[in-house]
């Protein structure tokens, strides 16, 4: 094959590729309109050479990419809503959806000074503990990690509840 027709059905590739067709489709479609004969494997192989963003086509990323970008916003809209509400005077109320909840065990493991669970703005949960020396930390993470935000927002209001 020559290079100015490999360089036309790597561009009708890439094309093809971005607007989410498979590699079995695009090899009947490569043969049909190159009058090629081109395998699988070959397409396969082209494909991987190509500078094409899978993940723009991979539905679970797509999926995950916009589950993210929602739980961004209601973040977003939480925080303002709490803004306001701070500036009218307003408490928020403790189980409020977008604000971090921190809770007190009444009886704590052996070594732990103190205990519970946070439930943070972004819908993660995880267990907490404040060792003998006076460290905190956190296990058994359920959901995503807390980002900075979310942790500065539970220190304080750990520091409210061990007052």
């Amino acid at each position: 094959m020559d290079k100015e027709l490999e360089q036309q059905i790597a561009a009708f590739m890439t094309e093809e590729l971005a607007k989410g067709t498979g590699l079995s489709e695009l090899q009947t479609m490569v043969n049909e309109k190159f009058q090629t004969h081109l395998t699988y494997m070959e397409i396969r192989i082209i494909a991987s050479e190509l500078q094409v963003d899978w993940n723009a086509t991979d539905p679970k990323a797509i999926a995950a990419a916009k589950e993210k970008a929602k739980k961004e916003e209601e973040a977003k809209a939480a925080e303002e809503a709490a803004r306001l509400a701070a500036e009218n005077g307003e408490v928020p109320e403790a189980d409020a959806p977008g604000k971090c909840v921190v809770t007190l065990n009444k009886v704590n493991p052996p070594g732990v000074l103190a205990s519970g669970t946070v439930t943070f703005s972004g819908g993660s949960t995880a267990d907490w503990y404040v060792d003998q020396t006076g460290r905190p930390g956190l296990g058994n993470l359920k959901g995503d990690q807390p980002t900075q935000q979310e942790a500065e927002e539970f220190m304080m209001e750990l520091q409210k509840i061990l007052r």
